[in-house]
C-alpha cells in the first residue's frame, strides 16, 4: 500500500513539473517571445520546432521562425558546450545529439548562410 502511494505521489509530482514547463512555454508563445522560446528549447536539449509546429503556437511569419531559430541555435550551443557525450559514460550505442554527423559545422549554421 505504501508503495502504491509513493508511486502515485511520484506520478503527480512529475505531472506538476511537466505542467510548469508547459506553462512557461505557453507564456513565451503568448507573448510572442520567439527567440526566448527557441533558446529555452535549445538549452533544455529539446528538438527544434519546424515552421508548422511554431505556427500552431502562434508564430505565423517567417520572421517569427527566424527569431525562434536564432534563439534555438544559441540555446543549443549553450547546451552542447562542454557537454560530455553520454554514450561514453553509459552506453556506447547512445547517439550524441550535439555532434553533427554530416558536417563539421555546428548546428547547420553554414548551410543557413551564417
Amino acid at each position: 500500500m505504501a508503495r502504491l502511494l509513493s508511486f502515485c505521489l511520484l506520478g503527480i509530482s512529475l505531472t506538476f513539473l511537466a505542467a510548469c514547463s508547459s506553462q512557461y512555454e505557453t507564456d513565451l508563445a503568448k507573448n510572442k517571445q520567439w527567440e526566448e522560446l527557441g533558446a529555452y528549447h535549445g538549452e533544455q536539449g529539446y528538438r527544434e520546432l519546424d515552421e508548422i509546429d511554431l505556427g500552431k503556437r502562434g508564430g505565423f511569419s517567417e520572421i517569427d521562425y527566424e527569431k525562434y531559430r536564432a534563439g534555438y541555435l544559441k540555446g543549443r550551443f549553450d547546451y552542447c558546450t562542454g557537454k560530455q557525450t553520454v554514450g561514453t559514460v553509459i552506453n556506447p550505442g547512445y547517439p550524441d545529439d550535439c555532434q553533427d554527423s554530416q558536417s563539421s559545422s555546428s548546428y547547420g549554421l553554414v548551410e543557413r548562410g551564417y
